[in-house]
């Protein structure tokens, strides 16, 4: 999808609606992993300390994954792309990725559609019709 193992990812590389719709994927996904802004308490603390050097390892680490600059660097060209849509179909494509991530049945189009009031097949229609639409612009502007 990407090239292999191009650093440089670009508007031309996503030239199909399934290109489109799994950078959208990826980019929620990616922004899952991104660690929280959260505001620096200007308080220090200190560990406690252990009697022996081997009682520091900790059996209840949390492995946190993080993003690789590629992904970032797609989760950017995901926004950009993102912008050029109008804001309900902007909204529409993110709410689609987002609810999409940790599930492997994909997104929750009941869930989307009881927020817009109206049904899931809509919903699902009118997100490919966005990607597809907006497939076809990007592939009109890089020629």
């Amino acid at each position: 999808m990407f090239g292999g193992d191009e650093n440089i990812v670009s508007i031309s590389d996503q030239s199909s609606a399934g290109d489109l719709h799994d950078l959208f994927m990826e980019a929620a996904n990616t922004e899952q992993w991104m660690p929280v802004a959260r505001r620096q308490v200007g308080q220090t603390w200190w560990p406690e300390m252990q009697s022996e050097w081997l009682a520091y390892a900790d059996t209840d680490a949390a492995v946190r994954l993080t993003p690789s600059s590629l992904q970032i660097d797609r989760y950017h060209l995901a926004i950009q792309i993102a912008l050029s849509l109008k804001r309900t179909d902007r909204e529409l494509v993110w709410a689609v990725a987002f609810s999409a991530v940790r599930r492997s049945r994909g997104p929750r189009w009941k869930a989307i559609a009881k927020q817009l009031h109206v049904d899931r097949r809509t919903v699902r229609n009118r997100y490919m019709s966005i990607i597809v639409n907006l497939s076809m612009a990007l592939r009109a502007a890089t020629r």
